[in-house]
């Protein structure tokens, strides 16, 4: 029988991603043939019998992959205690248990990947593999050029650690209502990443939209609407995942 860790079957199950799936271990909440696993590194034949929280993991028989465009003040998570709407809400018509990959603040729009493939889903989480993601962002007041550039060349956040753009831009200001629209690009994923270096860079954000993930962006999909990622989007992900993981490793 074929053997691999944990954390990964899971996520091949289609559950939900390795790191999601790490959490669930360490929180007791996984079992294997009725008994707990908390230890990551732990093994298995990868049919055996897993449970999360008592409910059956089964084996998927078909992936699935959809670009959502999530609208503001609803949370990437799939459940929520305190009933707030989340993405699983706008997938109940889905047959597969879809969940998102990585994560949109509750108050940013824009566009998020929902898939049950949990290979896909980690590597393109994964910062190792620096996936571009571009939003706008609604600003108060003129945003001066001088900004933008620090964007590009870089700002402290978190403790001293210094991030930038790959590309940022002015992209309009708007005399009658001040506000500035400020586009940038990033491969990292920190916590409130984007926000904390607008901060930096001491501009004022009032809205946030996530427009592009990689080459997919969001053209004519409609807040809240989603669509099927063709067959060659999926391949081109894979594709850019082995180009960097093979350069990477020579």
């Amino acid at each position: 029988m074929i053997q691999d860790r944990l954390q990964k079957i899971i996520a091949s199950r289609g559950y939900c991603s390795r790191r999601k799936a790490e959490e669930l271990i360490t929180n007791n909440q996984v079992k294997v043939n009725g008994k707990i696993v908390n230890e990551l590194g732990s093994k298995f034949d990868t049919n055996v019998n897993i449970t999360i929280n008592d409910r059956p993991v089964s084996i998927i028989s078909e992936k699935h992959y959809y670009l959502f465009n999530k609208p503001r003040l609803v949370l990437t998570t799939m459940v929520d205690k305190e009933n707030r709407k989340t993405v699983a809400d706008f997938f109940k018509n889905v047959k597969a248990r879809v969940y998102p990959v990585g994560r949109l603040d509750y108050d940013v729009s824009g566009a998020i990947i929902m898939t049950n493939d949990g290979e896909f889903a980690n590597f393109v989480m994964h910062p190792r593999y620096e996936f571009q993601k571009t939003y706008q962002a609604l600003c108060k007041g003129k945003v001066h050029k001088d900004q933008v550039t620090q964007l590009v060349k870089g700002v402290i956040i978190d403790d001293n650690y210094k991030t930038k753009a790959i590309e940022a831009r002015l992209c309009d200001y708007d005399k009658e209502y001040d506000e500035s629209v400020v586009e940038l690009t990033i491969t990292e994923g920190r916590k409130h990443h984007v926000k904390k270096m607008l901060i930096a860079a001491d501009i004022y954000l009032k809205k946030l939209k996530r427009t592009r993930i990689e080459f997919l962006t969001l053209d004519e999909l409609e807040v809240g609407q989603y669509r099927v990622l063709k067959a060659h989007e999926i391949k081109k992900f894979y594709g850019i995942y082995k180009s960097v993981k093979q350069n990477k490793a020579n």
